[in-house]
């Protein structure tokens, strides 16, 4: 992204993804000025990419100049 602070300032005003995750346990972690680490906990995939693929997620993505390299999905081991 070019910029953390204002990419975290539009982030925390997103209400929209608490429909998609549990917002509560919803964690970012700054890496430097231009990169950071989200974490999102009991996420509804299909209801995740049509909130990527909206028309908010595509204009603040090209404003804002981010780039998503990876993503991983996690689910719990089973005993």
């Amino acid at each position: 992204m070019a910029n953390y602070d204002e990419w975290e300032k539009t982030f925390d005003k997103h209400t929209e993804r608490a429909a998609v995750c549990d917002e509560s346990k919803t964690t970012i972690g700054k890496v430097d000025d231009t990169c950071c680490i989200i974490m999102l906990y009991d996420v509804d995939m299909q209801r995740m990419q049509e909130l990527m693929t909206s028309e908010f997620m595509i204009t603040v993505t090209k404003e804002m100049q981010i780039v998503n390299e990876e993503m991983h999905s996690f689910t719990p081991l089973q005993p």
